[in-house]
């Protein structure tokens, strides 16, 4: 049994400390927040728990669903659910269905929604474009292992952008494809690179639309994953080094200044603050982690009470730039609420990137006041009055843009490696719910061979010792 220290205590550190604790190590997590889950934390309010998370898992989710059944989560009464996601457009309200596999083919046969033709609807669609793409998504939906076919790593240099809309066309891309992305990841995708966008639209057209609630939310996947844990929760941990014989790690509690001494160590953070804790990383780890685009993000909570408002019933609705200024999107969180219903709930409105680099310094109160009156001007009339709470998000996704899956590829074969040391870091894995349990799984697996490799290697040091036993 060895000692290992998980550094972070978001979903892919809590999903690894509990796979190395189910493997028979001694796991501690440290976690500088006040309490683990990352941004599937619960946020305590004056109106109880605000949930910043959708509760639910996507139905082509593998990792996911394997891990909510492994830990004897029981989906919610209503089990499979379709989530219906609306679109502004032209100053109208759309509620399109679902995305179709034929619609990549020939996404004409997509529900029209127009407006008029500007700028933003020029490119047409070109099939020489689109063949490569086509098979891309049907290599990633084919594919039973954990490499990706040669059809992706052939995208993997162009922005996602740009591959997609020379394929199907501006109006599709900004209409059908891009909303339905963003309804599903939360995240822009637009400067990342195709290849790793391919893995997410592959599940994306597995679910159909459909996903599976659990009941108490994704906090609840974050309680039953941190109960078997040892966690020290304000910890911030300030230095990290590894040697041959083991991990010192520094960190701050309380502001107190102390130690401790593993086997090995886990870093579940993002990749800017790796570089802070890590010093000594090798070369290639480096500029690996340095290679990555942090994308902060303003999202600003609303509780609503009002019960005939005009998007009750709905998960979320996109915002077609330039429809709602500065805004993305909004999305209802928790399962979304019946229409009519006297139930409260929170929405969230997230900022788009360019506005939240404008508006970062602003006050909360002028963040609200801006909310209020874009929407008061917009398709869908004023944001109903209640209780807000504006969140400023440092890293939301970290962009690993053109040549992120070669750049892994060789991260993951690098000959020279920190020893004792793997990562857990959403700079590993696409960004979604699934990418973060899948490098959470993937980083505790990599935490045992290392120390099973050094083992090995202080094995064949001792003389007339047999290394294979």
């Amino acid at each position: 049994m060895a000692s290992i220290v998980v550094v972070g205590g978001g979903l892919a550190g809590l999903v690894c400390g509990a796979r190395l604790l189910r493997a028979g190590h001694d796991v501690e997590l440290f976690e500088a927040a006040s309490s683990v889950g990352g941004r599937l934390r619960p946020i305590e309010t004056e109106h109880g728990l605000l949930e910043p998370a959708v509760g639910e898992v996507g139905w082509a989710d593998a990792n996911l669903r394997a891990l909510v059944a492994s830990l004897g989560l029981d989906p919610s009464t209503e089990g499979q659910v379709e989530r219906a996601h609306a679109l502004v457009l032209g100053g109208r309200l759309h509620r399109p269905p679902p995305l179709r596999a034929a619609e990549f083919l020939f996404p004409r046969i997509s529900p029209r929604m127009d407006r008029p033709i500007d700028a933003v609807f020029r490119r047409p669609p070109r099939w020489r474009d689109r063949r490569p793409v086509v098979r891309a998504i049907w290599d990633s939906l084919r594919q039973s292992s954990l490499e990706a076919p040669d059809s992706v790593y052939a995208l993997d240099d162009v922005p996602w952008q740009r591959v997609s809309i020379r394929a199907f066309g501006t109006r599709w891309c900004t209409t059908r494809l891009a909303p339905a992305l963003l309804a599903r990841t939360g995240v822009d995708l637009s400067a990342e690179s195709a290849a790793i966008v391919m893995p997410m639209l592959a599940r994306l057209l597995a679910s159909a639309g459909r996903s599976v609630q659990l009941a108490g939310g994704l906090s609840s996947l974050v309680a039953a994953l941190a109960a078997p844990l040892r966690i020290r929760v304000g910890c911030r941990v300030e230095r990290l080094e590894t040697t041959t014989d083991g991990v010192r790690i520094r960190y701050r509690s309380g502001g107190r200044s102390g130690g401790a001494l593993a086997d090995a160590a886990v870093i579940a953070l993002p990749p800017s603050e790796i570089l802070q804790i890590c010093p000594k990383l090798s070369p290639v780890e480096r500029g690996h982690f340095e290679s990555i685009e942090p994308r902060r993000s303003i999202v600003i909570h609303r509780r609503v009470s009002q019960d005939a408002w005009l998007l009750r019933g709905l998960a979320g609705v996109t915002f077609v730039p330039g429809e709602l200024p500065d805004m993305r999107d909004l999305r209802i969180l928790g399962a979304p609420p019946e229409p009519y219903a006297k139930e409260p709930f929170w929405v969230r409105v997230s900022l788009d990137h360019e506005s939240v680099d404008a508006h970062w310094n602003d006050s909360d109160q002028a963040l609200i006041h801006k909310l209020d009156s874009t929407f008061r001007g917009s398709p869908l009339g004023a944001l109903p009055e209640g209780a807000s709470r504006v969140e400023r998000l440092d890293e939301i996704i970290s962009i690993q843009g053109r040549g992120a899956l070669a750049r892994r590829e060789r991260f993951h074969r690098r000959s020279e490696r920190s020893p004792r040391l793997a990562f857990a870091t959403s700079a590993l894995a696409t960004p979604d719910l699934e990418g973060r349990v899948t490098v959470g799984m993937r980083a505790a697996a990599e935490a045992v061979g290392e120390l099973d490799r050094l083992s090995r290697l202080s094995s064949s040091d001792v003389p007339g010792r047999n290394p294979m036993g």
